[in-house]
C-alpha cells in the first residue's frame, strides 16, 4: 500500500494510506478524532465499522452514526460508508469479525483502531478501584513498554497504540474540536449488569462518571483545561 500522507497529530504520527481504508469506531473520543482526520486527510473510500451490544442498549449504534455526520460536516467528506452490526453481548472477538472479512474480502486494505495506552499506573489503578476492567487490556496498553503500532500481517493499524487520552486531548486543542467534535462523542461504559452500578443511575447517552472509562475522560480533558 502507497501512504500517501504522514501526519503530526499533537506529536503523535499518522499514515493515511490512498486504498479503501476500514475503521473501527465506538463513538469514543479515541476513534472519533482518528475518523475525522481520515475524512480530512483521505482521498479513498472510508468504511466505518461499529457494533451495538443488546444488554448495553445499543448506545454506541446510536452515538456512532452522531459522530460520522459530524466529521462530515466539519470535513465535506462524503465518501464514507458505515456497517453496524448487532450482538446480544459484544466481545473483542466479535468486534473483529465484520472488519477482518473486509480485510480478507479486499473490501479494506487495512482498518484503523483508535486504541490508546492507559494513563501512568498510578493513575489507571485509582480511577475506580471498586470496577475490575480487563487485565490484559491493561498490559497491552502498560505506558511502561513500546507497543506496535500494527498487527495481524499488517492488516490492523493502531496510530494511537503509544498514546494516552491525554494525547487525544492534545489532539482535540490543535484541531480546534473540543466545543464541536468531543461534545458528539461517548466514552461510558456502563453497564446494567454490573453490581459496581446498582446505585447509579442510568445516563441514558450522556455520562456515569463513575466508570473507569468515564474517569479516564475526565482526567485526560480537564487536566488539559477542559470540561467534560
Amino acid at each position: 500500500m502507497k501512504i500517501i500522507k504522514s501526519i503530526s497529530c499533537a506529536g503523535t504520527n499518522l499514515y493515511i494510506y490512498d486504498e479503501p481504508v476500514g475503521i473501527m469506531v465506538s463513538g469514543g473520543a479515541d476513534s472519533a478524532i482518528l475518523l475525522y482526520y481520515l475524512m480530512k486527510y483521505s482521498t479513498s473510500t472510508i468504511h466505518v465499522y461499529t457494533e451495538g451490544s443488546n444488554h448495553k442498549f445499543r448506545r454506541n449504534t446510536i452515538i456512532a452514526p452522531q459522530v460520522v455526520e459530524k466529521c462530515i460536516q466539519l470535513t465535506n467528506n462524503i465518501n464514507v460508508i458505515h456497517h453496524i452490526n448487532y450482538k446480544e453481548t459484544s466481545s473483542v472477538e466479535s468486534l473483529f469479525v465484520n472488519p477482518t472479512s473486509a480485510v480478507d474480502n479486499d473490501l479494506v486494505q487495512i482498518v484503523y483502531e483508535g486504541v490508546t495506552m492507559n494513563p501512568p499506573k498510578d493513575i489507571a489503578e485509582n480511577l475506580a478501584p471498586e470496577l475490575e476492567f480487563d487485565t490484559v487490556l491493561q498490559e497491552r496498553r502498560s505506558p511502561s513498554r513500546h507497543h506496535k503500532s500494527f498487527h495481524s500481517d499488517n492488516k490492523f493499524y493502531m496510530p494511537w497504540s503509544n498514546t494516552d487520552k491525554q494525547g487525544i486531548a492534545k489532539m482535540y486543542k490543535e484541531e480546534n474540536l473540543i466545543d464541536s467534535l468531543f461534545p458528539v462523542t461517548r466514552s461510558c461504559e456502563y453497564d446494567p449488569t454490573c453490581v459496581y452500578f446498582d446505585d447509579r443511575p442510568d445516563p441514558q447517552l450522556g455520562h456515569c462518571g463513575a466508570c473507569w472509562w468515564c474517569k479516564e475522560r475526565e482526567w485526560a480533558f480537564n487536566e488539559n483545561g477542559e470540561t467534560k
